[in-house]
């Protein structure tokens, strides 16, 4: 996912070439707080913009509630086709916000949120919060803003241990945990980027977000399962449909016993690759 300031309608109209899965049309940080009614006001064209590429469309709204509400509107108003909900509190708050959303959209519900987890408090209802709404379809850590109230840095191994502490609230939740354990703001070091994006992907992680454009082909490879995973997992899955027609629900590929949870996996990373 690209992160696009809404107001900047130079770097909108490079996002849609990205080659990102989604564009994040944002109202929050990146947008003064002078310019917020005049980049709510322009969310349209934006929004028009970035259809012209392959990506989806999200939004990432304001807070307090009074700004959440009419960012809301505008941006279902323009169909788009996800909500980043900032500074989620609880189930309760979630729910909330799908209301709004509920009402807005009437019966051709297509909006999803993705909360993001940006408060020490919300650390304890990271699995309430995944679960609280049908259209909730995954979590993020908000790494600057927890790191700031919790007093460490972005980077710190406390901040890797809230996500990981996240993705596994994300499985209980049923929903995707996307982000990565380490900093990829430095797009410059590719090597390191390579490495964060991987260590996340084996930490349960199924994608993440940047704010540069450089970054994005290093997230696509890095959590895309490779052509030697999908190999494996397609033979893993045949060897399985031979098995259970001699009534065995364990055997061997490749010297290594393969059994369901080896195969919930390899029909994951099937899925992903679908």
């Amino acid at each position: 996912m690209l992160y696009v300031p809404a107001n900047v309608p130079r770097f909108v109209a490079k996002a849609p070439g990205a080659g990102a899965d989604a564009i994040i049309l944002d109202l929050e940080d990146s947008v003064p707080v002078a310019q917020k009614a005049a980049a709510r006001d322009g969310l349209a064209d934006a929004v028009a913009t970035c259809r012209t590429g392959p990506s989806a469309v999200l939004v990432r709204i304001n807070r307090p509630l009074r700004m959440a509400v009419r960012d809301i509107e505008a941006a279902i108003a323009c169909g788009v086709d996800g909500i980043l909900m900032t500074k989620a509190m609880d189930g309760g708050h979630v729910r909330l916000i799908a209301e709004v959303i509920d009402d807005l959209e009437g019966t051709t519900p297509r909006c999803v949120l993705l909360p993001l987890i940006e408060s020490a408090a919300a650390i304890e209802r990271m699995a309430e919060i995944g679960a609280a709404s049908p259209r909730v379809a995954g979590l993020l850590v908000g790494a600057e803003d927890l790191a700031a109230e919790i007093g460490c840095t972005s980077d710190d191994e406390v901040m890797v241990a809230i996500k990981r502490r996240m993705a596994v609230a994300a499985a209980q939740a049923g929903v995707a945990a996307m982000g990565t354990l380490g900093s990829i703001a430095d797009f410059r070091d590719q090597e390191k980027l390579r490495d964060v994006v991987a260590r996340s992907r084996r930490a349960g992680f199924t994608g993440g977000s940047c704010i540069h454009p450089a970054v994005i082909p290093i997230l696509n490879e890095g959590f895309a399962p490779s052509e030697k995973e999908l190999d494996l997992a397609r033979r893993q899955i045949a060897a399985a449909e031979a098995a259970e027609a001699e009534g065995r629900g364990s055997f061997e590929v490749d010297g290594r016993m393969v059994d369901e949870p080896i195969l919930r996996r390899a029909r994951r990373i099937l899925a992903s690759a679908r």
